[in-house]
């Protein structure tokens, strides 16, 4: 284990975001697998002819996939790396290193909330017409509608829950994880919060979708 987490450190150092993106691809994929399990949203595929089989791989998984490795991972490597390297440079006082962590706090951690919820809300929610139908104008306008639908529904309770862990994560960290395995220790503790998130937003989707269903067909029989 200590060779695998050395050898990840090495990669780590030399392709940073390369190495972060195949990270957060991982954990992004298993975090969809894991909270479709949850919530009973599987896939039904026929094999041989006759067989009917229930699995994961669908889009979402494809765009979850995408969401980790080339959404998620290069923002928060920018935003850091100019907290890291242009904001608090050098040796910090611990006043520093607390100003650090609040504006960390402060500046990634709404971001991220607002584009993971913003992504869990359009994969669950849009569906790409490919008719002749086809207006950009009208899409768009649908894509909006659906993000702030799901960032009011959503965004408090995804920030709050990402505020608190981030908060105590790091507090763990320092006072009992050895700094050399913060890394392994951080990819973890955002795994099992992702996933949480996901299934939790899942699920009041999933319930929106079925109140509006009902809407739709009292408005039909009405």
């Amino acid at each position: 284990m200590s060779s695998l987490n050395k050898q990840y450190l090495t990669y780590l150092a030399k392709y940073p975001l390369l190495t972060k993106s195949i990270t957060a691809g991982v954990f992004s994929g298993l975090n969809e697998i894991v909270s479709s399990s949850i919530t009973n949203e599987f896939k039904e595929s026929v094999v041989f002819g006759k067989y009917k089989v229930k699995h994961f791989f669908t889009q979402k998984l494809l765009t979850m996939i995408i969401y980790g490795s080339l959404i998620a991972t290069p923002i928060s490597h920018n935003l850091y790396y100019i907290i890291n390297n242009k904001l608090f440079v050098g040796a910090l006082t611990t006043k520093g290193k607390i100003l650090k962590i609040l504006t960390s706090l402060l500046t990634v951690t709404p971001i991220l909330s607002a584009c993971f919820v913003s992504w869990i809300a359009l994969i669950n929610n849009y569906k790409l017409k490919t008719d002749k139908e086809f207006d950009i104008g009208l899409e768009a306008k649908k894509i909006v509608a659906i993000v702030k639908a799901g960032l009011k529904k959503g965004y408090k309770a995804v920030l709050k829950s990402s505020l608190v862990t981030s908060f105590f994560s790091l507090i763990v960290a320092q006072a009992f994880i050895p700094p050399e395995l913060w890394v392994v220790f951080f990819n973890l503790v955002y795994f099992v919060l992702g996933t949480y998130q996901n299934t939790k937003l899942k699920k009041l989707q999933k319930q929106q979708r079925l109140q509006q269903q009902k809407k739709d067909e009292e408005k039909k029989l009405g």
